[in-house]
């Protein structure tokens, strides 16, 4: 049996990482968008996997969107507004269903050299003391 880890452990990228640590830095509750698991909650003990939504048809894209909304659905009392960390496939059926809830989607889509600098720079900044 393959070992298991803490989903937010399985993602190894540079990017993935400092994203982390901003969203950690900044205590925001956070789920990993998982094309395997769906919403993933980062503690979750999980095994490695190879999977993306670039391999699925857009049927299972829409079905893995309502899948994901679905177990999104109970941490959304309150919400006003979201941040997708994530690329358009994985915002593509999301974004317009939590837009429709009437939740404020922000989206941190930019190109992978960009994203890089946009979070080199948000975690070279000190952190901003809660509720100013």
């Amino acid at each position: 049996m393959r070992s298991t880890v803490p989903a937010k452990d399985l993602y190894i990228s540079d990017w993935f990482q400092k994203t982390r640590r901003l969203i950690e830095r900044e205590g925001w509750p956070w789920f990993i968008l998982s094309a395997k698991h769906g919403l993933l909650d980062p503690e979750r003990k999980t095994e490695w996997y190879d999977m993306t939504l670039k391999n699925m048809d857009a049927g299972a894209r829409r079905d893995w969107a309502r899948a994901v909304l679905v177990s999104l659905e109970p941490h959304l009392a309150g919400v006003q507004s979201i941040v997708i960390f994530a690329g358009a496939l994985y915002r593509k059926h999301l974004e317009p269903a939590l837009r429709s809830r009437g939740i404020e989607v922000h989206v941190r889509s930019l190109r992978q050299g960009e994203q890089l600098a946009w979070l080199n720079a948000q975690l070279a900044r000190p952190k901003k003391p809660r509720g100013k």
